[in-house]
Parts: C-alpha cells; structure tokens; sequence
C-alpha cells in the first residue's frame, strides 16, 4: 500500500511519502501546495493523509482536484481540520479557510458537478469530535447548540474514497 502524508509538516511518517511545503533533507518532495499541477505521478497513492493542511491553501478545491490525480480508484484521502466554531481555529493567523462539516459534503455533492465531473469521491466517514465540554452534549443536541454557541466542536475528519 503506497501512502502519501500531504503536508507532513516536522511529522515524517516510515514508510510513506513525506511532503511539505518545507524544505527539509527528511522530506520525499518539497512544493507549493497553491501551483498545479502538483509533481506526482498519477494513480499512485492508496491512502493520503492531509492533517491541518487544507485550512492553509488558496484552493482547497483544486487541492483535492490534485489528490484524486494522483490517487487510485478506490483510494482513501483523510482529512483531518478544526471546525470552524473552535477558537483554536482562529489562532493561527496563516489559516485562510474556516470549515464545518457541510463544506465537504457541499464539495461532494455541487462542487464536482460544477466541472462536469461526477462521482469523483464518495464520503465514507464524516465526524465531528467534539470539545471537552462539547463531550457532555449528546451529539444530536450539540450539532443544534453549535448555530448559537462555540466551543463545543473541535476537528473534523473527513474521508473520502476516490472513484475513477
């Protein structure tokens, strides 16, 4: 299984890909996450992790336009980012993107079909992980309360399978 860490920052996974936009000897490849086409082979990785990456492009978008290249058919990409009602998400002055859970599915479902690509990913777990005070809301009910109060939702991690 070829894995791909996407925006692997000082986290240098064995046995994956590593690559930032860092330069760093401990690196696989060293590139600007905004210029496209990104230089990786196509249809090469089954699994890319993209962990507190996706808030920091210009073009979350094309970003994932780009890991469909260069993953398989069927391959997974796990995305994992602070939900947009977290005040952690607002402490780094470089993050561009504040999202919640509808943006990946907005993605998914209009996104695609805007460049007349359909079927191009398929969520297969979307959670939201909740603060720890958000832990003591049963989930139902802090989905509702976040509209009105922040701070009871942390991350979101998305994944996605990637069809061809």
């Amino acid at each position: 299984m070829k894995k791909l860490n996407f925006g692997s920052g000082n986290d240098i996974k064995e046995g994956w890909d590593n690559v930032d936009i860092q330069k760093s000897p401990k690196l696989t490849k060293s590139f600007d996450f905004d210029k496209f086409p990104y230089p990786l082979k196509d249809n090469t990785y089954d699994y890319v992790l993209v962990r507190q990456v996706i808030e920091h492009v210009l073009y979350p978008d094309r970003m994932l336009f780009e890991l469909h290249r260069i993953c398989k058919n069927k391959g997974i990409i796990r995305i994992e980012t602070a939900h947009y009602t977290n005040k952690g998400a607002y402490n780094d002055m470089q993050h561009l993107h504040f999202l919640n859970e509808n943006a990946f599915k907005f993605f998914v479902e209009t996104r695609t079909l805007i460049n007349e690509r359909k079927n191009m990913f398929k969520i297969k777990e979307l959670v939201i992980t909740p603060t720890a005070i958000g832990k003591f809301i049963p989930n139902f009910l802090r989905q509702k309360l976040s509209l009105f109060l922040n701070g009871l939702n942390s991350q979101i991690h998305c994944t996605y399978e990637v069809l061809k």
